[in-house]
């Protein structure tokens, strides 16, 4: 199977500073829109066998956008991003202010964070759900090209699920950028982009 993910385009909340995560349904933004627009023209979308997006609205106008309204894609609620509980919506520099023990090097929620945040997801149960949705797949879509398209933290845990390693060992991954592994039939697998765009815009 060759597995590509995409992080969706740039949201309203990515605009805004805000946190957010499953519990925020925003959209994209105009210059998300007009940048996944871009994506589209640079890469041939149409060589999937099959699409599948998280139910939450920025990752389903990105899939939209990418495969020029596939009626092929599926939505499965294990690619929604991480919850972020009370703090979803919250303004991102207030946060690090109040609580920077929570934030890594690249700026983002570190494993610790769950601890502050009433009512969110933890990473362990996010890499829980990873590593259900990748064993749903693999084998019925062995020999096949298969998209996923989700959210920066929710790619993060689909590669530490495959990589049998921690969330934290994997950067940020980028807006519509391209992370791909493949999966030889004997599910052996090889590890072959992480967060590149280089030749897309």
């Amino acid at each position: 199977m060759d597995l590509v993910i995409v992080r969706h385009s740039i949201s309203t909340d990515n605009h805004a500073g805000r946190v957010s995560g499953a519990g925020s349904n925003v959209e994209l933004s105009p210059a998300g829109i007009d940048y996944a627009k871009k994506v589209r023209e640079a890469y041939d979308w149409d060589r999937f066998d099959q699409v599948f997006a998280s139910p939450l609205r920025r990752a389903q106008q990105t899939a939209q956008i990418l495969t020029n309204d596939s009626p092929n894609i599926k939505l499965d609620q294990r690619l929604s991003e991480l919850h972020f509980g009370d703090w979803e919506g919250a303004d991102e520099k207030q946060l690090f202010a109040k609580h920077p023990d929570v934030f890594d090097y690249a700026g983002m929620f570190n494993e610790k964070y769950s601890n502050f945040a009433p009512n969110s997801e933890s990473y362990a149960d996010l890499v829980l759900r990873s590593k259900s949705f990748l064993s749903d797949i693999i084998g019925p879509y062995a020999n096949r090209s298969v998209l996923l398209v989700c959210h920066g933290m929710t790619i993060r845990a689909l590669f530490a699920a495959i990589f049998n390693s921690k969330v934290s060992e994997f950067t940020t991954v980028n807006n519509v950028t391209l992370n791909e592994v493949y999966f030889d039939p004997k599910n052996n697998f090889d590890p072959r982009l992480y967060s590149y765009n280089q030749k897309l815009v």
